[in-house]
């Protein structure tokens, strides 16, 4: 049986940006203009990152297990399609945002997201008990390391560099010492980007121990 976990680094970034933003949300005065701002900014990178994942799933990741085991994706195809409708409800909710709402329209601005995030961690926690075992077992070791590299090379570089900032800091040390070996083969400009992405994620001292 395969080793190679697909979703392991990508939902450990996404529940990471999750818990900031719920964190954010929670204590965000939503009369104050500058605070409302700092809260629109992290929203858009989490919107942002979560639609990409979707759709890099959805074309990555389920269209593959789709063709082997057919209707094995069918679960996880119709939880983004629900999971898109509240995503852009609670998106919505947020632009509307000014700094001039109540702290009880805030409130309800928090409780809309958390609910939100409550689906979308189950979601992601059936991926990963349930859709990640059906690759493992239908998929080679090889196969699924080589899809996973592909996935990597046609993400866009911002978009890497924006996943990178919450994946390392919430992975081991172990799985950030393979992933540095990786991105060591990039061109020194872009190995220069994700270092300056990532340095003020993490502790300090722990990148030079991971990169080496």
């Amino acid at each position: 049986m395969a080793m190679h976990r697909s979703y392991a680094a990508s939902h450990k970034g996404l529940r990471n940006i999750l818990g900031q933003f719920s964190l954010l949300a929670g204590r965000t005065d939503y009369g104050n203009p500058a605070d409302v701002q700092r809260l629109k900014a992290l929203g858009d990178e989490l919107f942002m990152l979560l639609t990409h994942h979707l759709h890099t799933e959805n074309d990555h990741l389920l269209a593959l297990l789709e063709q082997r085991v057919p209707g094995a994706a069918q679960h996880d195809l119709r939880d983004h399609e629900e999971l898109e409708v509240i995503q852009q409800d609670v998106a919505d909710r947020l632009a509307r945002l000014d700094g001039t709402q109540t702290a009880l329209e805030g409130h309800a601005f928090y409780l809309a997201f958390t609910a939100f995030q409550g689906r979308y961690l189950g979601h992601i926690h059936h991926e990963e008990v349930v859709t990640e075992e059906l690759l493992l077992t239908h998929f080679t070791e090889a196969e699924l390391i080589a899809n996973s590299e592909r996935i990597v090379q046609q993400v866009e570089f911002p978009v890497l560099l924006a996943s990178l900032k919450y994946i390392v800091p919430a992975q081991s040390r172990a799985e950030n010492q393979a992933l540095f070996a990786q991105l060591k083969n990039a061109p020194p400009e872009a190995w220069n980007a994700v270092m300056d992405a990532v340095r003020p994620v993490m502790e300090p001292g722990e990148l030079e121990v991971v990169v080496g």
